[in-house]
């Protein structure tokens, strides 16, 4: 009995063991996109009106949830990991930092995303910039039409990433640290309560 109970526990450890690794990146991964979006993205929410109906919106998650996306569709699953998974090296960071405006008089989501890029050593490659827009009701399948603004913007963002060759050139770079470490080293951006 005590034989079959052990025999038990340890193949719930593995099983256990080997979902971990198959549901997400390990900490300390090597990668070549390292992503990093500021906290105030995620702690200070936007403000979203319309005519008697406001909504505040926190964009850092879904930025995340875009980017994680549109990187993986384009890069691949193992090429582009966030920050906070903290990666031991890659080959370019690239601090996404996201704007959003909705227009009440004609119903339209205005989303614009600027993606700083950065070498592995810290130095400035560029910045890309998508923008896109929705007809969307305020309050009305907000977090869908806000998402889609999103996923679109950094669709354009990315295009413009894999259309320059020297975003190219330092991606396929053998140099690689870990960028993730100059994250605080970079600017604090304005907080935006409000439009772009």
């Amino acid at each position: 009995m005590l034989k079959m109970m052990s025999l038990l526990w340890a193949l719930m450890l593995f099983n256990s063991s080997s979902q971990a690794q198959e549901h997400g990146p390990q900490e300390g991964a090597v990668t070549k996109i390292a992503i990093h979006i500021q906290s105030q993205d995620y702690v200070h929410p936007i403000k979203l009106w319309r005519y008697g109906q406001e909504s505040w919106v926190s964009q850092g998650p879904l930025l995340e949830a875009a980017a994680n996306k549109v990187f993986n569709t384009e890069f691949g699953p193992s090429n582009a990991l966030m920050c906070d998974v903290k990666p031991s090296a890659a080959s370019v960071l690239i601090w996404l930092r996201p704007r959003m405006f909705y227009n009440p008089q004609i119903q339209r989501y205005y989303g614009k995303v600027i993606a700083a890029v950065y070498s592995a050593d810290g130095k400035p490659l560029a910045n890309y910039v998508g923008q896109a827009q929705k007809n969307g009701m305020l309050g009305v399948y907000q977090e869908l039409d806000l998402a889609d603004v999103y996923q679109a913007a950094m669709r354009e963002a990315v295009l413009k990433m894999k259309a320059d060759s020297k975003f190219q050139t330092a991606l396929d770079s053998k140099t690689s640290e870990n960028p993730c470490a100059i994250v605080n080293l970079l600017p604090e951006p304005k907080i935006q309560f409000m439009s772009f």
